[in-house]
């Protein structure tokens, strides 16, 4: 196929060129039908990746004809925004989004391929949990002692297996074999379990987040015109964080590249999630996969002081298997990284308070300065150091907005409208009327399963409903029957019906204490519902929002002036003037199990320090006395790498104070 645009120059062009660096130029303009772009952390390369796209839409190739993946809907934002400010407005037709939320879009196109209807429900995460539990639970003679069920069901190792094998593209046998060896004499079970999840989710006319990538991988593999669309279709396809691609996920861009132009970045060296099932193969290899391509090393850091970057280089430079580079930067000198020794983790915390507290009164907001950790017990002890103090934090994480029960309750009336065979979303609308338990629920559900039009017969009232739920069940139908005849009004006046039917009552009888605060959370989804003209837009739009929750949606950030306390996995993307990353003992930071992928473990050292732009602070401890156990392990051994001359020490004998600067 030929890739060479109608325009050979444009005056977008002749903007950009001063604008990049000499190795950002070679990547954007290059017309190599490969290209992997190995961009270190604060190298520029989302926009560098925003200006490729931008010069191929503006010399001429039609947008239908461009895909665009990131790794979250944020970043799938920004992205946008950068491009409209490059163009204008984005002209239509522009694929540009998440692998899920692409793969949603495609398999929505060919569902009746998959046994679907373009309606299918996604399931979240807690979605696919609950029917697995519901699956068990219609098993006899399982084998499984108390203890297993609660790992299993409760603990959801089910579905964590599952997952497992299919985001590594292989069997469950194969999984449980390398992953859960321990677990083999399950393996029968396990996927008898599988087998009914699939079948229930065919039935349901749904599909879970892995299928939204292993169907897409399936449709192009199986199917040669569904391939031959596709490919025709995507002239470029290009790729965001490719370090962070799984098995499957690779394929995909593979497949792909059999006709279009790939072009991919990512840095192998931030490769920190192999947990999810991220495979570094897939750009360690990728050249290989690619023959020819043209590798373009962005290692030019726009973030860092050149006293950071010679610590983060040092470290990396540990690991074996990698595609080398070398981080540096334009920026003046700056102040070494310090390394701290403090005797226990009471003198941590009292030294990250005091010098956070310097630094603020030298004029550094609070916002501006994060402190980093491998796992979020290790900042236990900070944190009522801060409480103590009166120094205002906010820890990164918790539970996400669209996980929040009262919000799955609303979305799950609009669901079963949409898609009335969806049983995780029946089942959560019935049984919080009265008199309508587990049992009634499963009777119910029963005969909806035969019926043609699931909706239709609960409308009509062609259900058997026990007395006991006859209240209960009338007043679900009622609100369904309000919400089927404005269905057309769009997905906000739902919301409406919703909280003004018997939701609204049961709400309030939920929730006494915060009904409040919760009600402006259902408010914030109005608000956001009221972009969509369709109720199939909006629910599929918020399906796939696990990850970031759009601008208006999410809970409000704390206005305040406040310090950050992330873990680093968490901190990835992000950046601050000065970081704090304590726990820097062995077993806690590389962790014990860590142990076992060091390579992984030094990545996510290297990701944290380069979290920094002006001030880095490496903390280790004599005595460690967090978790379960209390020993003396030693220093990191990230830190005992380090050359001497990347960092300044300092010993910490009193909780207050400077303590003495020294070896370390």
């Amino acid at each position: 196929m030929d890739y060479v645009l109608t325009r050979p120059r444009s005056r977008l062009r002749a903007r950009l060129e001063p604008e990049l660096n000499e190795r950002q130029r070679e990547f954007v303009f290059s017309d190599a039908p490969a290209i992997l772009g190995v961009a270190g952390p604060g190298s520029g390369k989302t926009r560098a990746l925003t200006c490729r796209a931008a010069r191929l839409l503006d010399e001429g190739l039609p947008p239908q004809n461009l895909m665009l993946v990131t790794f979250t809907n944020k970043a799938a934002d920004e992205m946008r925004a950068r491009l409209t400010h490059l163009l204008g407005p984005l002209p239509d037709g522009l694929w540009i989004g998440t692998f899920h939320a692409l793969g949603a879009r495609i398999l929505r196109q060919y569902a009746d391929l998959l046994d679907r209807t373009p309606s299918f429900t996604i399931l979240d995460e807690e979605d696919s949990a609950a029917l697995i539990r519901a699956v068990y639970g219609g098993l006899r003679h399982t084998g499984l002692s108390e203890a297993e069920k609660r790992l299993f069901v409760t603990g959801g190792l089910f579905g964590e297996i599952i997952s497992r094998a299919r985001n590594a593209g292989t069997t469950l046998a194969a999984a449980v074999a390398e992953y859960y060896p321990q677990h083999a004499e399950h393996l029968e079970l396990i996927q008898r379990v599988e087998a009914l999840y699939e079948h229930r989710k065919k039935e349901m006319n749904a599909l879970d987040f892995d299928d939204l990538l292993v169907h897409w991988l399936y449709l192009l593999r199986n199917y040669p015109e569904v391939a031959d669309q596709l490919r025709r279709r995507f002239r470029h396809v290009l790729v965001d964080e490719y370090q962070d691609t799984n098995v499957v996920q690779g394929a995909i861009v593979r497949e792909l590249g059999l006709s279009a132009a790939v072009c991919v970045v990512g840095d192998d060296a931030q490769s920190i999630y192999a947990f999810r099932c991220a495979e570094i193969r897939n750009i360690l290899e990728f050249p290989s996969h690619f023959p020819g391509c043209l590798v373009v090393r962005l290692e030019e850091n726009y973030r860092s002081t050149p006293e950071i970057l010679a610590l983060a280089n040092a470290s990396i430079a540990h690991n074996r298997n990698q595609i080398p580079k070398k981080l540096f930067t334009r920026r003046a000198a700056g102040e070494k990284p310090w390394l701290v020794v403090a005797e226990d983790p009471s003198r941590e915390a009292a030294f990250v308070a005091e010098r956070l507290t310097e630094h603020h009164e030298a004029g550094v907001p609070l916002r501006e300065m994060a402190v980093l950790y491998r796992s979020a017990y290790l900042a236990h002890d900070l944190e009522m150091e801060l409480v103590s103090r009166g120094i205002p934090y906010v820890t990164v994480g918790g539970l996400k907005f669209l996980e929040r029960a009262h919000v799955k309750d609303v979305l799950a009336w609009l669901r079963v409208l949409l898609n009335p065979r969806d049983e995780v979303s029946w089942q959560r609308i019935m049984v919080m009327q009265q008199g309508i338990g587990q049992a009634t629920f499963q009777a119910l559900m029963a005969q909806l399963r035969t019926a043609r039009d699931p909706l239709r017969c609960v409308l009509q009232g062609e259900l058997k409903v026990p007395p006991r739920a006859a209240r209960g069940w009338a007043d679900l139908v009622a609100c369904l029957r309000e919400l089927a005849a404005a269905q057309d009004r769009g997905p906000a006046e739902l919301i409406a019906i919703v909280m003004d039917g018997v939701y609204g009552r049961t709400f309030r009888e939920r929730y006494p204490r915060d009904h409040w605060e919760r009600l402006q959370g259902i408010e914030r989804l109005a608000g956001y519902a009221r972009r969509f003209r369709s109720l199939e837009n909006f629910i599929g739009t918020v399906s796939l929002e696990q990850d970031y929750v759009l601008k208006g949606l999410a809970e409000e950030e704390p206005a305040e002036d406040v310090l950050v306390l992330s873990t680093i996995h968490s901190a990835k993307g992000k950046e601050w003037r000065v970081v704090f990353l304590i726990g820097l003992n062995q077993g806690r930071f590389p962790s014990a199990r860590g142990l076992d992928n060091l390579e992984e473990e030094r990545r996510l050292f290297y990701v944290a320090v380069t979290r920094a732009r002006d001030w880095l602070y490496l903390i280790t401890t004599v005595q460690d006395v967090r978790g379960w156990q209390s020993f003396v392990t030693g220093p990191s051994i990230f830190l005992t790498e380090l050359p001497r001359e990347v960092y300044r020490s300092v010993y910490v004998r009193e909780v207050e104070g400077d303590g003495d600067e020294g070896a370390g």
